[in-house]
């Protein structure tokens, strides 16, 4: 990958920080929809126009998703043209399913080693600052602060539920469209912030600005009012710190992340509190069950299983058809269900299990890098996004596509490179082994 295209990704990840303020900004124009997808396009072009071959297998180990890949995309490309619901609708779908999966490639020819890894980590996390201090400052400014800088969008949608008591209160978009991505994107930065504390390999300087994006991240995603993304993040960390072997740890991480609330409680005030302290609430596992057993597959497979066409439950196709057409499915998998039945639904799956094990495959490779907290960081949020599809829609919308493919691209990068860098050794030892023997005798 040469320099300008490096340069460009990284415009696109932070272009993706501030992407819903932009569309807030120029709504109901379309094109700011479609900004970063056009930066997108142009890195495939200047990556991949040389190499159409290398598009979807950079490297062995990618080979294995060759085949769910195109068989996907194949899918997806009839029924869009034998079953789509019209033509806008059918493009805003595909490019939902197709686009960003060659940010696999991206992901994978961006990464020369570890260190163009810690950099964009690093600045991700520099990003999050600014971008979970404007969530907390959106808190006590209500809608108002949207307004001021001519964004309506969300803050005419979000009205209603403003109202600072112990009962409710606006939900905090961001700089997002929706506290939904919002809190998706501060799930993804609070992770890495994290792996970047854990992690040896990375200067003091950018452990600190990991530290206060941390501490910010979390006060952001308590106001945008988005629960799934804190357990999640809970549970990545759990997991993450476990994997590091750094168990001990645990205790530390706790009484850190129980300051942490201590202090947004008294800041941010009692409604706050009380959306919290309601993740426990049992309403939440009645709604778990609907959405699992209820827009998963089953019933829509059973009612059509050949699907009713692109866009019919893409929620970015609204745009191009009446609102009430779009059926309302809070599941990417039930999406798929709904718009391509039993085959799209039934490729997909078997692509997520290739991600999934070649993932599991390829970590005995990594475990002796210097910045291993950073692999299992990725690797965990890839896995926990795959296990978490059946009840949500992350990779159907902005932030969470582009980090879980581009997240695909570089784990396998980061192994294939310690791959190479083991059989080089060995070589080494087999090529001077006998000349060592000689000189002995």
């Amino acid at each position: 990958m040469n320099k300008a295209a490096r340069n460009l990704v990284h415009l696109v990840f932070f272009y993706t920080c501030i992407e819903g303020l932009v569309i807030n900004m120029w709504y109901p124009a379309k094109l700011p929809y479609i900004y970063k997808d056009f930066a997108i396009i142009a890195v495939y072009i200047m990556l991949f126009l040389p190499n159409l071959g290398r598009l979807f297998s950079p490297s062995r180990s990618a080979n294995e998703l060759t085949a769910p890949v195109l068989f996907f995309s194949l899918v997806m490309a009839i029924y869009l043209i034998l079953f789509g619901t019209g033509l806008f609708v059918g493009l805003v779908a595909l490019k939902q399913r197709l686009l960003y999966i060659p940010l696999i490639s991206v992901g994978y020819f961006f990464l020369r080693s570890e260190d163009d890894l810690k950099g964009l980590l690093s600045m991700l996390s520099l990003y999050a600052v600014g971008v979970a201090a404007f969530g907390v400052y959106l808190y006590f400014t209500g809608p108002d602060g949207l307004r001021q800088l001519g964004a309506y969008y969300s803050a005419e949608l979000y009205t209603s539920d403003y109202l600072l008591t112990t009962e409710k209160y606006w939900r905090v978009p961001g700089t997002f469209t929706s506290p939904g991505q919002y809190g998706a994107y501060l799930l993804f930065n609070g992770l890495i912030a994290v792996a970047l504390l854990m992690t040896r390999a990375v200067l003091k300087p950018w452990k600190r600005i990991a530290a206060v994006s941390l501490i910010l991240t979390i006060l952001a995603m308590l106001v945008s009012g988005s629960r799934a993304p804190f357990v999640l993040l809970t549970g990545s960390v759990a997991i993450l710190l476990l994997l590091s072997r750094k168990v001990g740890r645990f205790a530390a991480w706790g009484l850190v992340g129980y300051a942490a609330l201590a202090f947004a409680f008294g800041f941010l005030g009692p409604g706050l509190k009380d959306r919290f302290a309601s993740i426990a609430a049992y309403e939440h596992f009645e709604r778990f069950q609907r959405t699992y057993f209820g827009q998963l597959f089953l019933p829509t497979l059973l009612e059509n299983p050949l699907g009713s066409g692109l866009g019919v439950a893409t929620i970015g196709a609204r745009h191009f058809s009446q609102f009430r057409e779009i059926e309302l499915v809070e599941s990417y998998l039930g999406i798929l269900a709904v718009e391509t039945g039993v085959l799209g639904l039934g490729t997909f799956i078997w692509l997520a299990i290739a991600i999934g094990a070649l993932i599991l495959r390829v970590r005995r490779y990594v475990l002796g890098l210097p910045a291993i907290e950073l692999w299992h960081a990725l690797a965990v949020y890839v896995l926990f996004t795959i296990l978490i599809l059946p009840v949500s829609t992350a990779i159907d919308h902005a932030p969470s596509n582009l980090y879980f493919w581009f997240s695909i691209g570089v784990l396998i990068k980061l192994a294939d490179l310690e791959q190479r860098k083991r059989g080089a050794e060995r070589a080494a030892g087999r090529r001077y082994a006998p000349l060592s023997s000689r000189a002995l005798q």
